[in-house]
């Protein structure tokens, strides 16, 4: 049975971050550096890997009084498995400030606050098909690790939450199914890639359902992380 709704949604939730140099017309308009996984991490693994894809976000920042628009480009990566429906996703996206006031939502949140904030970003902005509503009211931590990531010791916090999903079976034969325990694995680094003018911030975010222990795999791929 294959959660292709929560692997979505999740997907979509890692991609939404927003970031904001000024335009002659007051614009300001910012590009991240992409991050991603490479296949040697994971080519011995059931994982699948995805090139970077990139995107922009453009909204309204208030800077010093003024409105301005704010254009982001973040970039992001999944490396999924199939058979056990776990993932990670890797997004970069520009840490950047306007009259020095950062305009990048992950630096100013941590934690369970930080996944509430991307998660809700799949209901707001109506992405992952709709089709998998995960419960950010009731995200527990379940602890938190050191791992070194982009050449930086940064903690990987873990957490325990459920979804619910519109899953396909193996016999194309549709439904649902409702309240699937998953751990989900945040880390977030500011970094700044060799050929960039400033820094980037990765974050990561891993899952896998409970009774499927991905754990070791998802953060040896976290560790491995270029960009």
């Amino acid at each position: 049975m294959k959660r292709r709704g929560l692997l979505a949604a999740v997907a979509a939730s890692a991609s939404v971050a927003v970031a904001g140099c000024a335009g002659q017309d007051g614009s300001y308009e910012f590009d991240a550096e992409p991050a991603r996984v490479p296949e040697s991490a994971y080519a011995d693994s059931e994982y699948n890997g995805q090139e970077p894809e990139s995107f922009s976000i453009d909204r309204e920042f208030n800077v010093t009084g003024v409105n301005a628009r704010v254009t982001a480009t973040t970039w992001i990566a999944r490396y999924v498995n199939p058979t056990t429906q776990s993932a990670l996703f890797v997004a970069s996206t520009p840490n950047a400030s306007v009259a020095g006031q950062s305009v990048n939502p992950l630096v100013r949140v941590e934690g369970a606050d930080l996944i509430r904030q991307l998660l809700n970003q799949v209901t707001q902005q109506g992405v992952g098909g709709g089709n998998a509503d995960i419960q950010t009211d009731d995200i527990e931590s379940r602890g938190e690790q050191t791992r070194t990531i982009l050449g930086k010791e940064t903690t990987v916090s873990k957490f325990e939450t459920t979804v619910s999903a519109d899953v396909e079976g193996s016999n194309g034969q549709s439904g649902s199914v409702e309240d699937i325990p998953v751990f989900l694995y945040l880390a977030t680094v500011q970094h700044q890639a060799a050929d960039a003018d400033s820094e980037d911030v990765i974050a990561l975010v891993g899952l896998h359902p409970v009774q499927v222990d991905q754990s070791e795999q998802l953060l040896a791929m976290m560790e491995a992380v270029e960009h």
